[in-house]
């Protein structure tokens, strides 16, 4: 428990400036996710260590590359690492086509929310926001699913999650993230903020589910053990990432 509190006060320590200042801070913040979720992501594979050392810094810089190009050339920017990844069975032996779609998920996911990230940099309250919806529905559907929780929601992902739980942390992380959004909203769009506010909490508790699939798939209990008593950065932004592409889309629509 001790060292499960003691991480937990370093990964505050290292999040507060970026969710207060935003700026280079948070891009800092985002590229230590991207490169160590892209390592944990990638190791799960169990061909993984047989791989060409080169392979997971390519994908990488792919991912860093298509934030950064002109806006028209990102649709090619996004095409041709997909038509490479999805033919990497051809080239490298030690390589199957289940890898690479997994390979090809991590490229398009983590692009999206990498060009999320470039929404967020000018507008990083809306990070507040996100956060205190996704960690405030995951708080309280831990503590109401504890107490209460009878119904489960799905046992053959997650045994413990039950249907209390899961409305204990719509009401909490809305609630949460609505009131102390009140602080600054004055400097956001409010439509979006409050959209924020009740979709994230709900997108929250599925994110997590679509992360236990993952780790339910390839048998291991953590994406790594960086985080000592918390696992990898994969199992503390597991919802947080889910979240990212929820405003990403909310951003572009609203």
């Amino acid at each position: 428990m001790k060292e499960r509190i003691v991480t937990a006060i370093v990964i505050i320590g290292v999040v507060i400036f970026p969710l207060i200042y935003g700026g280079l801070w948070l891009e800092a913040l985002a590229l230590i996710v991207l490169i160590g979720g892209g390592y944990e992501w990638m190791h799960c594979a169990k061909s993984y260590n047989k791989w060409p050392k080169w392979y997971m810094p390519l994908i990488l810089a792919a991912v860093l590359v298509t934030r950064w190009v002109p806006a028209n050339y990102f649709m090619a920017t996004l095409f041709l690492p997909v038509a490479l990844i999805w033919m990497s069975p051809i080239f490298i032996e030690c390589m199957d086509i289940e890898d690479a779609f997994y390979v090809m998920t991590y490229f398009i996911v983590f692009t999206l929310i990498y060009q999320t990230i470039g929404y967020l940099i000018p507008n990083h309250l809306y990070v507040i926001t996100i956060c205190l919806a996704t960690y405030g529905s995951d708080t309280g559907a831990w503590a109401i699913g504890r107490k209460f929780g009878k119904h489960k929601m799905n046992p053959r992902i997650s045994p413990k999650k039950s249907w209390e739980g899961f409305a204990g942390g719509l009401i909490f992380g809305f609630i949460l993230s609505f009131i102390v959004s009140f602080l600054y909203v004055g400097q956001l769009n409010f439509m979006l903020n409050l959209a924020i506010c009740l979709i994230c909490p709900l997108f929250a508790e599925l994110g997590d589910l679509c992360f236990s699939l993952i780790k339910r798939y390839y048998n291991i209990k953590d994406f790594s053990n960086l985080l000592p008593g918390h696992g990898g950065i994969l199992d503390r932004v597991d919802s947080l990432l889910i979240n990212l592409l929820i405003f990403g889309f909310l951003f572009t629509i609203l």
